[in-house]
């Protein structure tokens, strides 16, 4: 279990920063490996694994997050952002393990969330910078980014994405992205924790595994980090969706073989 707990956080720290849905690949890692604990398979670690990224997320926008005291309406307007979110993962908290974590759903949310990106980017004109987004267009923006809790949207992917559908420029648009992100990561975080310190009063996960899969989601994310703000400057970030075209094929080739 501690092995695949360390690869599934290498996934998760890959993947969360990438626009390529992190818990997308979460599920379907184990899915072909067949990976046998139900534990590793679940909603709960992927969101455990999500402490790994966001200390990730700190200390590679640690400057961000300090400027951040010095601009309390973009604090506000962040809070103002996860809203919908928290709202959201409440009322899908009862069945998002039954329902949402079916493989053709993941392979449908893969197209249709590809599509998006590479409509954004085309019609980005990277004119605004964050002071001139308003309310609305944080609430917009974690609209959007609730839309992730359902495996093959992408965080990320869909925050990134509908930022440049408000003609934020790219490097801004990233910086958004993450920022909007991080009380979500760590509430998600906080109450997934607590409930895999006991898991159906049956069985606890063992520190080490925990452990683990935090330490390789740290050090892979901040890899993933490098990659993406390098990325966006210099290609077009429809690639990633040309990717997540071909996750979409593996999936439903796989559904159409068994």
């Amino acid at each position: 279990m501690f092995i695949e707990s360390v690869i599934l956080g290498a996934i998760q720290g890959l993947t969360e920063f990438l626009p390529i849905s992190s818990s997308a690949h979460l599920v379907l890692v184990p899915h072909f490996f067949r990976f046998e604990s139900s534990i590793l398979n679940s909603t709960m670690f992927d969101a455990i694994l999500h402490g790994g990224s966001l200390v990730a997320i700190i200390l590679f926008f640690w400057r961000d997050l300090i400027n951040l005291k010095n601009n309390k309406k973009l604090v506000y307007l962040i809070i103002l952002a996860c809203i919908p979110t928290f709202v959201i993962a409440l009322l899908i908290e009862p069945f998002k393990d039954k329902y949402l974590r079916e493989v053709s759903v993941i392979g449908i949310n893969m197209i249709i969330f590809s599509i998006y990106i590479l409509i954004a980017e085309k019609k980005n004109k990277e004119t605004v910078t964050t002071g001139g987004l308003k309310p609305y267009h944080f609430i917009f923006l974690g609209f959007m980014q609730s839309l992730a809790l359902i495996p093959g949207t992408s965080r990320s992917g869909v925050t990134i994405a509908s930022a440049y559908l408000l003609n934020l420029k790219k490097e801004e648009a990233v910086s958004v992205s993450f920022l909007i992100g991080i009380p979500v990561i760590l509430l998600a975080f906080l109450y997934e924790l607590k409930k895999a310190l006991f898991v159906n009063q049956v069985e606890i996960i063992p520190t080490s595994v925990i452990l683990g899969g935090i330490s390789s989601s740290l050090l892979f994310g901040l890899v993933a980090l490098f990659i993406l703000v390098k990325f966006v400057k210099r290609y077009k970030f429809a690639y990633f969706a040309y990717y997540r075209f071909f996750v979409a094929f593996l999936i439903f080739y796989d559904i159409w073989k068994s």
